[in-house]
């Protein structure tokens, strides 16, 4: 009667052991799931930061350019309003 009882218990702990396993393996293949999804997420995030960063450096640029172009335009204003005063002089 003890070694039935005992073969019986065995039996059940190596079940619940490979169950528990099993289950482990699941857990760690949803979490992992999970890691994989935070991965991804991260990754859309910083592709995300990188294209506003893109555009924003494009903005700065293209307004560094227009204000090149007003002082080009500055500039040759007043050359020529110059060059018209010391024509008149002469």
């Amino acid at each position: 009667m003890k070694r039935i009882l005992t073969s019986c218990l065995i039996g059940v702990l190596l079940t619940s052991t490979v169950l528990a396993e099993q289950a482990s393996a699941q857990v760690q293949v949803i979490l992992g799931g999970n890691d994989r999804r935070d991965l991804r997420e991260q990754q859309r995030e910083w592709r995300e930061r990188q294209r506003r960063l893109y555009e924003q450096r494009q903005r700065d640029q293209r307004e560094r350019f227009e204000r090149q172009r007003a002082q080009r335009e500055r500039f040759e204003r007043q050359r020529a309003q110059r060059e018209r005063r010391d024509y008149h002089r002469y």
